[in-house]
């Protein structure tokens, strides 16, 4: 039998992963949010989000959690590598970077968002807390090493401030949750 793979937000065909997306170039045209649509419940074997939960609406984020358990099979994993807020923020408590390298991480800048409103951030969390959070769900979690990305966003008022900043490791984390 043939492991079912979900990467929820992904781009391209033709990996390990059926991605699943809105855009054309996907192997699954669909929206994330309504996993009915794709796959039927006790299923999946993994789903992996990489940079994609952060998107979820604050008003959906428990019940998308809950959903994408109800699809998984048992000893079925939910995969994430997103960026690490509290370590984020301790970089630049620690002047590693500039205020607006945080915020734009944060909040995310207009400019991103205007051609493609579900670009905005909506939540942000540490390894910790998003392991708290599959544990409060009845899930077995544990954080991994997800190493970095490179800063490269831009603020929308003062670029230059935060044009600074790129190139710079920006920390990931790294959670996997199994349902039990």
């Amino acid at each position: 039998m043939s492991n079912i793979k979900f990467n929820l937000g992904g781009i391209g065909k033709g990996s390990e992963y059926k991605t699943v997306n809105l855009a054309e170039i996907c192997d699954i045209e669909a929206n994330i949010m309504n996993l009915d649509s794709f796959c039927d419940d006790g299923t999946v074997d993994e789903f992996f989000l990489s940079h994609t939960l952060e998107h979820i609406p604050v008003t959906e984020y428990k019940k998308f959690l809950q959903h994408m358990l109800r699809k998984l099979k048992v000893g079925g994993k939910i995969k994430i590598i997103q960026t690490d807020i509290g370590k984020l923020i301790k970089m630049w408590v620690d002047g590693k970077i500039f205020f607006r390298t945080m915020r734009a991480l944060v909040f995310t800048p207009a400019t991103r968002c205007e051609s493609n409103i579900l670009q905005q951030h909506q939540s942000m969390w540490s390894q910790e807390e998003l392991i708290k959070d599959f544990q409060s769900i009845g899930m077995n979690a544990e954080g991994f090493d997800a190493g970095f990305w490179q800063y490269d966003v831009e603020d929308d008022i003062l670029p230059e401030e935060t044009k600074k900043d790129f190139g710079k490791d920006i920390p990931n984390l790294g959670v996997i949750a199994t349902k039990v």
